[in-house]
């Protein structure tokens, strides 16, 4: 197997992660937990390696940015858009659980 070969299979696996988070973020509109400032870091973060990158010529590790940057850049939209609408109705979502609610801070 070729180095080559693992990165790309790299690149598969750690892509993946973006699917059930975004998905979830999209059906729910839920972002409660989420942080806009640590997705801003991650979203820079990826921005860098992606042109560190490219600079080099390194087609897997292009791509594999090219898809953070974007999954980056959709959660952090949500979470700027519907933190927002949260924070102006001046509401946040209750879990509901056996018993009563829970609210967040207490587990």
């Amino acid at each position: 197997m070729s180095i080559e070969l693992v990165g790309w299979v790299a690149l598969v696996l750690t892509q993946v992660f973006w699917i059930p988070n975004i998905s979830r973020i999209l059906r729910t509109r839920d972002v409660e937990g989420y942080s806009l400032i640590a997705w801003l870091l991650m979203f820079g973060g990826l921005s860098c390696w992606l042109v560190y990158f490219a600079s080099k010529g390194d087609v897997v590790g292009v791509v594999a940015n090219v898809c953070g940057v974007i999954g980056a850049a959709i959660t952090l939209a949500c979470i700027w858009y519907w933190g927002r609408a949260r924070r102006r109705s001046g509401h946040s979502p209750v879990v509901e659980s056996i018993g009563g609610p829970l609210t967040t801070d207490q587990g």
